[in-house]
């Protein structure tokens, strides 16, 4: 079985691609690569010295790169960072889906990583899910006490460790800082409820402290009942049905989306309690998936343009070479 790579070889590839193939200046790879431009001179010598380099870049994540590059164009984001192919031999069905998600978390971790330790005093924004969960889970220790986690969405009524909440305190324990959680449920029974709390101060700061976030780390998925977000935060099929009905077939951050994009007209959207939906799409969004079954979801995040980045495995990036040729 095939397994993530990480390190200075494949961050020495992704550094190459940027400096020889796009004609980026070591100034301007070091900023979109979050490094210092004395690393990014080392690794582009290393590549030099042990012969990654010569004509072209020769590596096996060079034909990832090239896809990657075909992705962000393709559908209009900044920056796609798109796992290696794994080769998953097990019985198990669900091994690949694990692998891709063990993948995309390691992928995320570093990249958060990368980013944590070149800015200072940053206000990190998180949302729930089983793949911010194992990003969480893959991030190693560091010691930033000058980060802010704070969580973007109100608690899940069952909390098995993937919520907003267990993720936001996970991740500043091992940032090392702070986190902000929000005392209150993902829904609540109305939309008059849920006015009235956000007109309360102490949780209006709470809010606009999230809303100030200079990073949003965020996972997407499907509407259909028994989903593990609607799962966990409580929300019976019924009302996913409404949703459904009214054209959701995107959930991210609590939020539902039609295909197109639009937020959904719905109870649902109502009811939910975190930041508003125009901070989300002014914030600076990486938004993390694996598995096929995202790839919808995904484009209607991408659609609604509120994904500056997405960290994404192969079965994802296959399907949108696939939808989009």
């Amino acid at each position: 079985m095939a397994r993530p790579k990480s390190g200075d070889d494949d961050l020495g590839v992704l550094a190459a691609w940027l400096y020889y193939v796009h004609g980026l200046g070591q100034e301007q790879v070091a900023r979109r690569l979050n490094l210092s431009r004395t690393k990014v001179n080392r690794l582009l010598a290393q590549a030099r010295d042990t012969g990654l380099v010569k004509i072209s870049v020769e590596h096996e994540m060079a034909e990832t790169l090239a896809l990657s590059d075909w992705i962000s164009q393709r559908y209009g984001v900044e920056e796609c960072v798109l796992t290696p192919p794994l080769e998953a031999q097990s019985s198990e069905p669900d091994f690949a889906e694990r692998l891709g998600r063990e993948s995309v978390g390691i992928a995320a971790s570093n990249h958060l990583s990368r980013i944590l330790l070149n800015t200072p005093d940053m206000i990190l924004g998180v949302a729930g899910g089983r793949t911010i969960a194992r990003m969480a889970d893959a991030m190693r220790q560091l010691s930033k006490s000058d980060c802010l986690v704070v969580a973007m969405i109100g608690a899940s009524s069952i909390d098995d460790g993937v919520s907003s909440y267990s993720v936001a305190l996970q991740l500043a324990a091992t940032i090392g800082c702070p986190a902000r959680t929000l005392p209150l449920p993902s829904h609540v029974g109305s939309p008059q409820t849920r006015q009235t709390l956000e007109q309360d101060p102490v949780l209006r700061a709470m809010l606009d402290k999230g809303e100030t976030a200079a990073l949003n780390l965020l996972s997407c998925g499907g509407v259909q009942p028994g989903g593990t977000f609607f799962r966990l935060a409580g929300i019976g099929a019924p009302e996913v049905e409404d949703a459904i009905r009214a054209g959701a077939v995107s959930e991210i951050g609590g939020f539902l989306l039609a295909a197109d994009g639009s937020l959904v007209d719905c109870a649902l959207n109502e009811r939910r309690v975190g930041i508003s939906f125009e901070a989300l799409k002014r914030g600076t969004n990486v938004i993390i998936a694996s598995g096929a079954r995202k790839t919808e979801p995904l484009k209607a995040v991408m659609k609604a343009g509120l994904a500056r980045t997405i960290i994404i495995d192969q079965e994802i990036a296959q399907a949108l070479a696939r939808k989009g040729a």
